[in-house]
Parts: structure tokens; sequence; C-alpha cells
């Protein structure tokens, strides 16, 4: 069992930010510390919403009061997703700095989440770019959508090729893709980019009222690499896990995550099959960046 900081939303209802990753994470067997970046009734979209981000001092004194018990120098993960200011950002990298200070060995899973398609930014644009600057050059894994990749890399991205080439852009030791271009308008692609290597796997396209999908993904994606998965083998893992959420979730408002985890969380789990994709071995620039 492993200990896990997740920094990120908190609602009351539903399955986005903590009120997911924290769920997934302590049901694939670790010990979750959640803190709440911002506090709200539901993620928006629904009626009515209330809440507001939690101040910085307040989380700060929380995580001393962590410190002080003990509980920090024991971790061995963090995860961080939605940040609402730059100061978040920096209190976070702050902490990182001190978990890693006194455990080498932590892994740090940036899932930098600053906008989608066709929205865009829904941060403003100097909480992305602290999320861009100050955690994603800490970051062990980074778990970019396909606008926060070409956001984050300052580049377009209409092919395979050019997802893989903006995520060794980000010049960090393991990025995934996620939403990435699969070259069939019918489906889409988790790319996994780490060093010299390039996994991917392929799930039909599908649409989905639910959010919290990215949310998801990254705790399944730390939870593998934590259970002792090597990177092909933790994204299949983490590929069949959400693609089994997605398919249940289809016409709700929420993700099904309860329903699902049975399948999730199995100690021998489904192993979605990587996949080959089109245009990697075209004479183009994106290409030979590969």
């Amino acid at each position: 069992m492993a200990k896990v900081l997740s920094i990120s939303s908190q609602v009351i209802y539903g399955h986005v930010g903590n009120s997911a990753t924290a769920f997934v994470m302590q049901r694939m067997g670790h010990d979750v510390l959640p803190l709440p970046t911002i506090l709200l009734s539901n993620r928006p979209g629904y009626k009515a919403l209330a809440g507001e981000p939690v101040a910085v001092d307040k989380l700060d004194a929380l995580l001393r009061a962590a410190e002080e018990n003990g509980w920090l120098s024991e971790i061995d993960g963090v995860l961080t997703g939605y940040i609402p200011t730059p100061e978040h950002a920096e209190l976070s990298r702050h902490w990182i700095a001190k978990i890693r200070a006194a455990n080498p060995a932590a892994l740090y899973l940036c899932d930098p989440v600053v906008g989608d398609l066709p929205r865009g930014l829904y941060v403003s644009e100097a909480t992305a770019e602290a999320v861009r600057d100050v955690l994603v050059p800490e970051a062990d894994a980074v778990t970019p959508n396909l606008f926060e990749l070409g956001w984050l890399a300052r580049r377009p991205i209409a092919s395979p090729a050019s997802a893989i080439a903006a995520a060794l852009a980000l010049a960090r030791p393991t990025v995934v893709v996620t939403s990435a271009p699969s070259g069939k308008p019918d489906s889409v692609a988790n790319i996994l980019v780490k060093g010299g290597e390039v996994f991917a796997t392929v799930s039909p396209r599908r649409a989905l009222t639910a959010h919290g999908t990215g949310d998801a993904l990254a705790a399944f994606l730390l939870s593998y690499k934590l259970n002792g998965f090597v990177a092909s083998a933790s994204l299949r893992a983490a590929t069949a896990a959400i693609d089994a959420v997605i398919e249940k979730s289809e016409g709700r408002s929420e993700l099904a995550l309860i329903e699902t985890q049975a399948v999730w969380a199995a100690a021998d789990p489904v192993l979605a099959p990587l996949a080959s994709l089109p245009g990697l071995d075209d004479d183009d620039d994106d290409a030979d960046a590969v």
C-alpha cells in the first residue's frame, strides 16, 4: 500500500477532482490524503453551483499539521489536478519539494487541468501559465488532454506524430496524452511517451455528458504505477479501466465509478491492447522528432 497526497478540487456531489481520484486510488489499495484546492457543491453545468477556492494559508496550515504528525514523510506519490490560482501552484511546488526531501523516491504526477476542447482555457491565463511553468517542470509524469498538450507545448496538434512531438517538447520523464488523434474519426488514442519509447491504446470515440474522465485516468495511471506496473502495462490497464467507466457512463450526468469498480479494482486487471498509430514513419518534421 502506498500513501498519496492528492491536491485538487473537491465536490460534495459527483465524481470530479478529488471526489474521483481519492476513491479510485483508495479502492486500488492506496492511502490517500485529499487536499481540496476548491470546495464546490458540484461541477459546473448543473442548475445551481456554490463554493469557492480554499485559501492558500489554510491549505498550508493543513499540510504543516500533517507534517508535524509525521504523515508527509510517508508519502510515496503526489497527484495535482485542478489548481485555481498561481498561488496554489506555488504552494503545491513548495510541499512537493518537502515531500521529495523526505522521500526522494516519491513520484509526482501532474494532471494539468487548465482546459479542453472546444471551450479552451477554463482557468485564468495566469493560472495556466503557473501550471505550465511551476508544476509541469517538477513532474515525473504529466497527463494532458489534447488541448492542454497543445497549450503547454505552444504548438498545434493535428496528428499522432505531432502529439508525440509535443509530448517530447515538454521534456518530462513520462507524458500521457489523452484524447489524442488516432488517425480515425471514430476513435481516440491515449499515447504514452517515455524517453525514446512510445506506446498507444485506441478507444472508441463516445459522446459523454459526465465529466472527470481525466481525473480518473490520472488516478488509474498513478495507482497502477505505484502497484508496480511498467509504463506500457500501466497505460493498458488505465485505458481498459477508463473505457469500462465511460461505456457504463453513457447517458449519465456523472461517471459510473461505483458500478464499475469490480472491473478496474481487480487484482488482475483487464489490459487494453497496444495499438500502432498512422503517420509515425512519414518523412515529416513531426515524425523525425519522435
